[in-house]
């Protein structure tokens, strides 16, 4: 009996220390009515980047064809909770990125300290 209890102890400690939640990884297709982009979102060695795949805003054309890598971002700051009586000042070139759903991300850019919200959706 005493094995059992131990051996199901151990069974649960390991599956919860391997579950993850729901990655950010993929292409994401930012919802503006200002520009049009699509990034590809990777996770590697604690570490995230949004590489540009296109990005067209009617004066500047990006595309991953070009030859050259284009990065929205390589290690941004993920929000795991949002305050809203919390105010505080971000850092300069602080991104927050927080996935409201498995489809859907919200990107904080800040623009002379002012925060620039976007929602991303999943593109399959």
């Amino acid at each position: 009996m005493k094995k059992i209890i131990i051996i199901t102890s151990l069974l649960f400690t390991a599956l919860a220390c391997t579950e993850k939640g729901p990655s950010m990884e993929g292409k994401w297709k930012v919802l503006s009515s200002h520009y049009k982009a699509t990034y590809e979102v990777t996770e590697e060695n604690d570490s995230i980047k949004a590489k540009a795949l296109y990005y067209n805003d009617g004066t500047t054309i990006l595309r991953a064809s070009d030859g050259k890598d284009y990065y929205l971002f390589k290690k941004p700051i993920i929000n795991k909770a949002t305050s809203e009586t919390t105010n505080h000042k971000a850092p300069k070139k602080n991104i927050g990125l927080d996935l409201v759903h498995k489809d859907t991300l919200k990107v904080t850019t800040y623009i002379m300290h002012s925060p620039l919200t976007e929602t991303w959706v999943r593109t399959k």
